[in-house]
């Protein structure tokens, strides 16, 4: 079987100095019954990657340069991926980063799970064995749990541990299937969408583990930018796919305006100061302020999850079936919300903590803005979005009763 291992570049002449002898050296050798070839997608990198990678073709007849202009990782992966295929012929593809921050040495393990039977193999850093690089500071490491949390929530792929891992073999017969020149990004986040697309397929996977190291050499491609991103192509991907997602998120917005208005509503009112000071009686708290925003956003959420259940058990969920079989409508009602106390807490305290951190109101954009107002959105598009859409199909209507019979 012939295999293409594709190595984006830009400024990775150092990298790919070392990098390329290690492969051809001491990986390959390794390697039987196998065709392996690599494919360096270098955006015209003005540090003379290109050149270097030119020195070995000279030595080794199974290198291939593709240039490109620079338009993100996704991008060039895809270019190399229509390459591998198309030009060099590749029964299946590799892609590798060419920072070290892959190990060399686990392609033939890659390969042998191929060997095994698999049409789709996912180097994991969250199964056991795998690892993530112990730089990482805390902040980092949430990052990336609650990144693949939130596509596995919304994508439903709980199989996967490690979504957003950049070292997989996919087979090409899989690949072709997917529609890579329309990928909803063209950055870090086009490995969701290959994902999912080629999951949608039913490949045999197997997810190996793998350490995921440090780069030594350069700076990192990826950018906060990269984060919103993922999300946005998640969301994309999950409205494309699913009608019932649309009317959730439409829902979703309707329980947003119910909540941000029934908050600030109790707050102008009083009614959340009312609260507070029974607290401040019993010497519970001291900051009223901040603990009454919080009180106003936990009446908010829990306004809004009323109003949420209501539309998703008449609309979205309308064509669940076997609902009566196993609970009346007040039995959901009441399963639902106590369920969703987890929600009100996580908004309440979300808020407590910002305007302890930042004050009543952060500046944003040159404008001056409720902290309130600012924290509730990134919380419920991180936190309650995923957990409410978990909650409706396995708590409150189970998936299986929501599938139709097919014949």
């Amino acid at each position: 079987m012939k295999i293409v291992i594709i190595l984006p570049t830009y400024n990775e002449r150092v990298n790919i100095q070392k990098l390329i002898p290690i492969l051809e050296e001491k990986v390959f050798p390794k390697i039987k019954n196998h065709d392996i070839h690599i494919l360096v997608v270098d955006d015209n990198s003005p540090d003379g990657t290109q050149e270097e990678v030119r020195t070995f073709m000279q030595k080794w007849e199974n290198i291939e340069l593709l240039l490109g202009e620079k338009e993100g990782l996704g991008a060039a992966y895809v270019r190399g991926m229509h390459y591998a295929m198309d030009k060099m012929k590749g029964d299946a593809v590799i892609e590798f980063d060419s920072d070290f921050q892959h190990d060399p040495n686990d392609i033939p393990v890659l390969i042998t799970a191929m060997d095994n039977g698999a049409d789709y193999v996912i180097g994991s850093r969250y199964v056991k064995g795998g690892a993530i690089p112990k730089e990482w500071r805390l902040h980092r490491k949430i990052i990336s749990r609650l990144g693949g949390l939130f596509a596995q929530i919304l994508l439903w792929t709980w199989s996967i541990h490690d979504m957003t891992s950049g070292l997989k073999l996919t087979k090409s017969s899989f690949l072709r299937k997917v529609d890579l020149d329309h990928l909803y990004s063209k950055y870090y986040a086009y490995k969701l969408h290959i994902l999912h697309d080629v999951m949608l397929q039913k490949p045999v996977v197997a997810e190996v583990p793998i350490i995921f190291y440090e780069r030594k050499e350069g700076s990192s491609k990826i950018t906060g930018k990269d984060l919103f991103d993922s999300f946005w192509v998640v969301l994309r991907l999950k409205i494309r796919d699913s009608k019932r997602a649309i009317k959730f998120l439409f829902v979703g917005g309707t329980g947003f305006i119910v909540q941000v208005t029934t908050q600030e509503a109790t707050i102008h009112s009083g009614i959340s100061i009312f609260f507070t000071n029974i607290l401040v009686n019993f010497n519970l708290v001291k900051d009223v302020t901040s603990v009454s925003h919080s009180i106003g956003a936990g009446l908010g959420a829990e306004s809004a999850i009323i109003s949420n259940f209501l539309l998703n058990n008449f609309w979205t969920f309308n064509d669940a079936r076997k609902l009566k079989e196993k609970s009346n409508f007040f039995v959901r009602a009441i399963k639902f919300n106590l369920a969703s106390l987890g929600s009100i807490f996580i908004q309440s305290i979300a808020v407590l903590i910002a305007e302890k951190s930042f004050g009543e109101n952060i500046l944003l954009f040159s404008y001056q803005l409720p902290t309130r107002l600012v924290v509730i959105i990134p919380t419920i598009i991180l936190f309650v979005i995923p957990l409410n859409y978990f909650i409706y199909n396995v708590v409150i209507w189970k998936t299986q009763y929501l599938r139709k019979k097919t014949t």
